[in-house]
C-alpha cells in the first residue's frame, strides 16, 4: 500500500462509524480529541531524556549548530530567560562556540508549531555542548533558563559539505 492509500485509509477510518464510536473512546484515552482546537501532542521538554542524551553523546566529534525552539512561561518568562542568554553567551565562546542568530518568532507559515524564539547556536563538537552544561559557570546562571522557559526542542545539525 503506497503512502497516499495509508493516508486515505486512515482518513476513511476516522470518518466511519466505527470512528464515531469505540474508536474515538479509544483515540480519547490516548489524548486525542474531536474538537479542533484541543492539544494532542506535548512536544516542549526541559531536558534530553537519557536515551536522548546517549544519542547526543555518540554524535561524531565535529562542529554542530544547535536549533533550539523555545516557549517562554507567560508573565515574565521571556525577561527571565533573556538573564540567562546574557550570562550563556560568553560561557560559550570561552569554549569556543558562538550564537549565529537569535530572534523571536513572527508566525508560523507552516504547520502548527507555538514558538516564541529561535536560537542557532554552534559548539565546536558535542562533547563542548556537554562540557558546559556541567560546568559549574553554567549550574550558577541556569535558575533564569528555568525560570523563563515552559520549555524547548533543540535540533543537532551539521552544515551539508
Amino acid at each position: 500500500m503506497n503512502e497516499n492509500n495509508k493516508k486515505v485509509s486512515r482518513r476513511t477510518f476516522l470518518n466511519s462509524a466505527a470512528a464515531s464510536s469505540a474508536g474515538i473512546a479509544a483515540l480519547a484515552g490516548l489524548g486525542f480529541s474531536q474538537d479542533a482546537n484541543a492539544h494532542v501532542v506535548e512536544i516542549n521538554a526541559m531536558a534530553p531524556t537519557p536515551e536522548q542524551a546517549q544519542a547526543f553523546m555518540a554524535l561524531p566529534q565535529r562542529p554542530v549548530v544547535m536549533v533550539n525552539l523555545l516557549k517562554f512561561k507567560p508573565d515574565g518568562g521571556a525577561a527571565e530567560y533573556a538573564k540567562y542568554s546574557a550570562a550563556v553567551i560568553p560561557i560559550i565562546e570561552s569554549l569556543g562556540g558562538r550564537l549565529l542568530f537569535s530572534s523571536q518568532t513572527a508566525m508560523c507559515l507552516l504547520g502548527n508549531a507555538d514558538w516564541d524564539a529561535i536560537a542557532l547556536v554552534e559548539y565546536p563538537t558535542p562533547a563542548t555542548l556537554l562540557q558546559m552544561a556541567s560546568s559549574p559557570e553554567y549550574q550558577a546562571i541556569v535558575g533564569p533558563r528555568t525560570a523563563g522557559l515552559a520549555g524547548q526542542v533543540n535540533y543537532a545539525v551539521w552544515q551539508n559539505a
